[in-house]
């Protein structure tokens, strides 16, 4: 039997006996799903929360479907961050996307010394980075959406940075000599993984010292040079490997 259509759900829609659901979503269930009356839905609030759920009434505006069943889904593995320095063009939505189907919990767009794109309307863009990781959570089937934080410079992130010991710090290096690997399999009890990917260009040496200085491991992905949208995915990959 197939699954029933998924959709995401803030909070508020949500009370112990029906779900109310607005927006494009309206549209999307209504018009081109073309569902009625008795359909089922499975809707999610982002925070692990699933409800299985009965269409009980289709409107112009609003769809309000009937609770059957709740269930948690249970989050594995550490909650990863991965701060992305900004590439050119439209990159940003390519890691954006990839990274929440690689389940990142928050990503973080970073200004470094060797950051070329100038962000002009950064609140309607962290709008759209953030409908990107939406759309991706849903055809993943993840339980969680990422939340896609505001633009900041390096240099301010990592000095407000203040992680605690089970906080595992990451800066792949083009000039870094410890193996990830190692790195990731040394410390398989850590709770949050924090990763630093550079921007075209990668990190420059007083970057790579500083992020050194607070605790960011200088890790190598091998001896080929990777894109830093290659970087974002292949440092993703491996830590799903090692501890999903």
């Amino acid at each position: 039997m197939p699954r029933p259509p998924r959709f995401f759900i803030s909070a508020e829609q949500s009370t112990d006996r029906h779900i109310t659901i607005s927006g494009e979503d309206v549209r999307h269930i209504a018009m081109v799903l073309r569902m009625k009356t008795g359909d089922e839905l499975l809707l999610c609030d982002g925070e692990g929360t699933e409800y299985q759920t009965t269409i009980a009434q289709v409107g112009r505006s609003e769809i309000i479907a009937d609770v059957k069943a709740r269930s948690k889904r249970e989050l594995r593995g550490p909650r990863v961050t991965l701060c992305q320095g900004l590439p050119k063009s439209d990159k940003m939505d390519w890691i954006v996307q990839k990274a929440t189907e690689l389940g990142v919990a928050s990503i973080i767009p970073l200004v470094t010394e060797r950051t070329i794109v100038k962000i002009r309307d950064e609140e309607k863009r962290i709008s759209r980075w953030q409908k990107i990781a939406r759309e991706a959570a849903m055809q993943s089937n993840r339980p969680t959406i990422p939340k896609v934080e505001k633009i900041q410079s390096l240099d301010g992130y990592i000095r407000t940075l203040n992680p605690d010991p089970w906080t595992l710090l990451i800066l792949p290096w083009e000039e870094g000599t410890l193996p990830i690997k190692e790195v990731l399999r040394t410390n398989p009890d850590m709770k949050n993984i924090i990763v630093l990917i550079g921007p075209e260009g990668g990190f420059s040496a007083q970057e790579a010292a500083m992020g050194k200085e607070k605790g960011f491991h200088l890790v190598s992905l091998g001896q080929n040079i990777l894109r830093t949208e290659t970087a974002a995915v292949s440092v993703l990959s491996m830590i799903g490997y090692e501890f999903l």
